[in-house]
């Protein structure tokens, strides 16, 4: 079993925070190799944090977000021997939990290509934050054919419609089975709910991040801890993350402010009574 890491980061006071040195400190074990891809001015002291835990480090333009950041370390990556390609990013705290174990579920899994969470915004697809591609899908000529197409949007919300909610369409509709880890269906017993929450196509990383993480969920969205736009109790949270290790001293955030968050979010607020 050969796994493959790409980790796209970006931050906007062009560090590397601790909280990515532990990611890629607790990445690492699961993965042959992780290339380190980043849209940040980082000055050699911020690459000597990651060098520890990775075979290759890039620098790119700030334009395309994490799908022109992947494709970019696709270029010059011999995946014809890889069995699993791992696509993530630093949007998230974590892991919070091993993730040796999910690992070890999901490769076992009938699944192609499988993520940590599942979405239902414009249609089902697996949120990118953290995305595994199996063999299957990268000995397709249409794995090459879909990262070829990927085009340097600037609209976040593009990219996130193009790329993110794209690729899960394009697998699923040209024969290749997705699934989530922590499926919506797996930590909401009613169906009733479910179905609820489905067609009100709320991301569950926002608006159930407790939930989740007792699920075995092992991120927390930073945009929840910095923004909470779902205006969910957050202590509970904090407090899972402290008792399964996760110092929460690495909090820290690189841009204030910024809205990561779809505006859509802030129109579904009222909503969240009866979920």
């Amino acid at each position: 079993m050969k796994r493959i890491a790409l980790f796209a980061h970006f931050d906007g006071q062009n560090e590397v925070k601790p909280y990515i040195v532990e990611f890629l400190r607790r990445l690492r074990p699961c993965c042959d190799d992780v290339v380190f891809v980043s849209t940040a001015t980082l000055g050699q002291a911020e690459l000597d944090k990651v060098r520890p835990f990775c075979g290759r480090v890039l620098l790119r333009e700030n334009v395309g977000f994490d799908f022109c950041m992947w494709q970019d370390a696709l270029r010059d990556l011999d995946i014809s021997d890889v069995d699993e390609l791992v696509l993530t990013n630093s949007s998230v705290f974590g892991p919070i939990f091993p993730l040796a174990p999910i690992f070890e579920r999901m490769t076992a899994s009938a699944a192609d290509f499988w993520g940590m969470t599942d979405n239902f915004a414009i249609t089902w697809h697996l949120q990118s934050y953290f995305l595994v591609l199996k063999r299957r899908v990268l000995t397709s000529p249409l794995f090459a054919q879909f990262f070829a197409s990927v085009l340097p949007f600037r609209d976040k919300w593009q990219v996130v419609r193009s790329y993110e909610v794209g690729l899960s369409k394009f697998l699923t509709e040209n024969g290749f089975e997705g699934a989530a880890f922590a499926a919506l269906g797996s930590w909401v017993d009613d169906p009733e709910r479910r179905d609820r929450i489905a067609r009100a196509r709320l991301d569950s990383t926002i608006f159930f991040p407790l939930e989740l993480l007792q699920s075995g969920m092992p991120f927390v969205k930073a945009a929840l801890l910095r923004e909470n736009p779902g205006r969910v109790p957050l202590e509970p949270v904090r407090e899972l993350m402290r008792r399964s290790g996760y110092s929460t001293e690495l909090v820290r955030f690189d841009r204030p402010g910024e809205p990561h968050a779809p505006r859509t979010l802030h129109r579904l607020r009222w909503r969240l009574r009866g979920f």
